[in-house]
């Protein structure tokens, strides 16, 4: 019995851990037409980004990744990634208000909801 809580330990504390941080679980983009939109994914304590593309025609998607930098303080966000594709924007600017994530970029505005749970294929 002790050897099997020493071995859960880690995974409890993991578990605990990322909820509390404000990026944890996937972010849903939030598109005009209420079609399915692009997916975030933040790394809880380091700064990677997984992103999934918008489905495309045939319900697959595509990955991008990047990095991201987050104050939880003023609640300021900067992302890299190149969100609308090649040959658009990589830097990206925003903030997390009221359990909604906007970025902003020259390229234009994207608005993401929080969605519990992790991103399944």
């Amino acid at each position: 019995m002790r050897m099997r809580c020493a071995f859960l330990l880690p995974f409890l504390f993991v578990a605990c851990s990322r909820e509390q941080h404000p990026l944890a679980g996937n972010w849903t983009q939030v598109t005009a037409d209420a079609k399915a939109g692009m997916t975030l994914e933040f790394e809880v304590g380091g700064a990677r980004l997984n992103v999934h593309t918008a489905p495309a025609a045939d319900g697959g998607h595509d990955h991008v990744h990047g990095t991201y930098t987050f104050d939880a303080a003023t609640k300021q966000l900067t992302v890299q990634a190149p969100l609308l594709g090649a040959g658009k924007a990589e830097a990206w600017s925003g903030s997390l208000e009221g359990g909604k994530l906007q970025l902003s970029s020259p390229d234009g505005k994207l608005e993401f909801q929080h969605k519990e749970g992790d991103y399944h294929h």
